[in-house]
This record gives C-alpha cells, structure tokens and sequence, in this order.
C-alpha cells in the first residue's frame, strides 16, 4: 500500500525531531559530564589547599619548636658563664682578703716583737729566734685557711656550674626512686612517668606526708604538664586492667578534670592500698594511703566470658544499625579502640568509637560505644550531656544468651533434649528444603506457560496485521 505525500512528510517530521531529541540528550550528558569534571577538579583543589596549609603548620611548628630551643640553648651558655664569672671573683676576692690579713697579721706580730725586745734587753737573741719561730708558725696557718678557703669555694662553684651543666640535658640525672614508683611501708606500685617510660626525663614532684584517720598519706604533686588528664586515664586503665586495682566508687575518664579512686590488696592483712588522683588538663595529685575499707564487688550481670577487643568489636557488629541509632552498619564504619577499659555501671568495658571519611579527607566522629567484657551489656555514650545509655538486647541477643546458659547444664535429660531439639531443627530444615523445590518447580511451569501465551499472543497479532495489509 503506497504512502500519501502527508504520510510521507510527517515520518520525515518524526525521524527530524527524533534526530533534534538525541542531539539535545547529547549535549546534556556533555554538560553534565562538564559539571562533574569541574566539581572534581574543585574538590582536588580545596584537598590540595588544605594539604598546603596542614604542611605549613607543620614546618611553622617545627621552625618554632627550633627556636625555642635555641633560646633555651643559648640562655643555658649565659647562666653557665655567668656562675663561672661569679666563681671566679669570689675567689679573686677571698685571695685578697686572705693576703690582707695575712699583711696585718705580720705588722702585728712584728710590734708585739719590737715591744718585748724593749721589755727584755738582755735575752735579746732569743727573744728575737722565738719571734721568728712564732711568725713562721702563724705564716703556715694563715697557708692553710687560705687554701681550705679556697677549696672550698671551689666545691661550692664546681656544684652550682655541674648543676647549670646537667640541667641542660648534657647528662643524665640519676633514678629517684620516688618517680620510679609510689612506696608506702611494704605497698608499692608503678609511678605513672614509670608508667610512660619518662621516669628519668620527668622532674621530682613535690612529696608531702600527711597525716590520717587510717595513718600516713603521701602525696606526689604533677604540675605544668600538657594532657594530664590522658595520662590519667592511660594510668587508670593500666592498673584496672593489669595490676589487679579495682574502683572504689564510679568514674567517668572521659571528662577533662575530675577525681578517681581505685584500691588493691595490701601487703598489711586486713587493709587495702588506695590512690586517689585529684587531675586537671594541666596537672594531678597522686595520694597514697592504705585504710581497713573493703574492696567493691564488680557487677557481673551474666556469666559469659571475658572477651577482647577484637571480640567486643565482633559482638558489636551483630548489632543491627538501627538498634545502634546509626545510619549504617558497625563494619561500614572506621573504628578506634580506646586505651585499657572503663568501668561503667560497674562493669569493664571496651570503648570504641565509630567514624566516617569527611570531605576534606579527615575522620569526622559519628558515635561511640562501649561493650562489657563478658557481653553483658553494651552502652552508648553521648558526648553533649555525658551520659551513658544502656542498649537493649535484641530477640536474637536473648535467645543466644538464653542458649550460652542453657550450655552450663550437664545433665542426661538436658542432653537428650538437645539430640531431640537438633532432630527437630533437621526434620525442619528437610521440609523447608522440600518446600523450596516445590515452589521452584511451581514457578518453572508458570513461567512455562507465560512465555507460551506470550507466543500464541504474538502469532495472533501478526496475523491480523497481514490481514489488515491486504
């Protein structure tokens, strides 16, 4: 069947404003590929720039940093010549000294002379031998306080320049045993600069003994330090975790200044060793004292197994994201351990804090958690009130947990049940498997059947299109 003139003119129409359409899809992908090339290339840009002034920082940093110890240096070599200087007169000055009195000593052992050879003219060669011997003897002693004068200054001014000379770093100070740990009668424990591995850079802190209701209490006075407050919490942590200590109330080591307690046994029977640390960002008072309190008992809310930090981190990834309150889950996450353990609501716990890559290429904080170490509980800390909240376990959590406690029974009966248990979980498992294939099979058939209708569908509609042509 031939094609009128207007049929003809409006496919050519069609093919015209489907060539103009393409054209114009064309030049939009163009655009937009534009677009995201521009973006990109912004975005490495700004990285670039933030990189530039990060390396800036640096080296003004570190330019400062020289300074400072070239000043340091330089004020050190002044102090240094300055007590030679002063060493060096006062002697000058002592020999002067020592030469004047020695003058008119001589002019008045020479009067005392002239005066009894007057008084006694007949023994006059021997009053004259015996003053003689009598101004030799006092000659030598004026000698001999003149040199321990001397000698002695020297020690006095070799002791203030090896001072000056040590202070500068040119020697090593000798080990105090004070800063290598806290001694109370037979109790001692690791000072924190041992602790730091900074025992023989640290200065002494100031040491006073007071007196108690339960005895002595020592006490080591930190001052001037930068990050107290981490030391503290790296020190606490160390011996919670390692030396046996225990709190002796709650505490939170997040919060930059506060008051910590923890005790241990003592070597003295029915009392124990107890520090308390009074801490600041700038400084902390470590006290030392031993009294007949009674260590707490850690809550133990479940009788599993203390894990580790990789296992705390596993525990929590089988929580689901939203029970966490997050947008994605654990494993999306960059994770960072904290240092040792808390204790929170009584119980030790790992710390774990979640965080994501920002724009600029930096981690930007997104929650954190802390996981008791026997799985007993997991909280969330929210930073803007200082809280803690207490998860809730899951239905999967409580059957686990209700499974763990069920494996502490050792019984015939219970063995049975589970034998009979697993037997059911079989059977169950068979007939989902055969449930399964049925339903496969069923949805081969009707799949079968579509693509047949779909065929006899399709014959149909070319015969009528034959039909309609002739």
């Amino acid at each position: 069947m031939k094609k009128t003139v207007e049929q003809k003119a409006e496919i050519a129409k069609q093919k015209i404003d489907k060539k103009a359409e393409k054209q114009k899809l064309k030049k939009e992908k163009a655009a937009a590929k534009k677009e995201n090339a521009s973006a990109k290339k912004e975005k490495q840009k700004q990285q670039k720039a933030a990189k530039k002034e990060t390396t800036s920082t640096k080296k003004q940093a570190k330019k400062e940093l020289a300074e400072q110890k070239k000043a340091a240096k330089k004020e050190a070599a002044e102090l240094k010549k300055k007590a030679k200087q002063e060493a060096a007169n006062k002697i000058k000055a002592l020999k002067n000294d020592a030469k004047k009195g020695k003058i008119a000593e001589k002019a008045e052992k020479a009067a005392k002379k002239d005066k009894k050879e007057k008084g006694k003219p007949k023994s006059k060669s021997k009053s004259k031998n015996s003053a003689e011997n009598e101004g030799a003897v006092a000659g030598g002693n004026n000698k001999k306080k003149l040199f321990a004068g001397v000698l002695a200054l020297v020690f006095v001014c070799g002791g203030v320049v090896g001072f000056l000379h040590f202070k500068g770093g040119n020697k090593e100070e000798e080990k105090d045993p004070y800063i290598e740990a806290y001694v109370l009668d037979d109790d001692f424990v690791t000072s924190i600069p041992k602790f730091l591995g900074e025992s023989e850079k640290r200065e002494l802190p100031e040491i006073t003994e007071e007196q108690g209701d339960d005895g002595k209490r020592i006490v080591y006075d930190y001052t001037g330090l930068k990050d107290a407050d981490e030391e503290v919490r790296d020190y606490i942590n160390f011996l919670t975790s390692e030396k046996e200590f225990v709190p002796m109330f709650e505490y939170n080591l997040e919060i930059p200044a506060g008051y910590i307690s923890v005790g241990t046994t003592s070597q003295e029977e029915g009392k124990i060793l107890k520090l308390d640390i009074d801490y600041t960002e700038t400084d902390y008072k470590v006290m030392v004292s031993k009294t007949t309190e009674e260590l707490p008992d850690i809550k133990e809310t479940s009788g599993g197994k203390d894990i580790s930090r990789d296992g705390a981190l596993n525990y929590l990834t089988t929580l689901p994201a939203e029970k966490l309150g997050m947008e994605k889950p654990v494993g999306e996450y960059k994770t960072v351990y904290d240092a040792g353990q808390s204790s929170i609501d009584g119980l030790s716990c790992y710390g774990i804090s979640l965080y994501e890559l920002g724009t600029a290429g930096t981690n930007v904080f997104q929650g954190k958690f802390f996981v008791a170490t026997n799985q007993s509980a997991v909280f969330r800390y929210h930073p803007e009130n200082d809280t803690y909240v207490k998860l809730e376990k899951t239905e999967k959590q409580k059957v686990l947990s209700n499974i763990e406690s069920a494996e502490g029974t050792e019984s015939a009966a219970d063995g049975e049940n589970t034998e009979q248990t697993e037997k059911d979980a079989q059977e169950q498992t068979d007939e989902t498997a055969k449930d399964k294939e049925q339903s496969d099979s069923d949805d081969d058939e009707k799949e079968k059947d579509s693509k047949k209708d779909k065929k006899v569908q399709k014959g149909r509609k070319e015969e009528k299109e034959e039909q309609k042509q002739s």
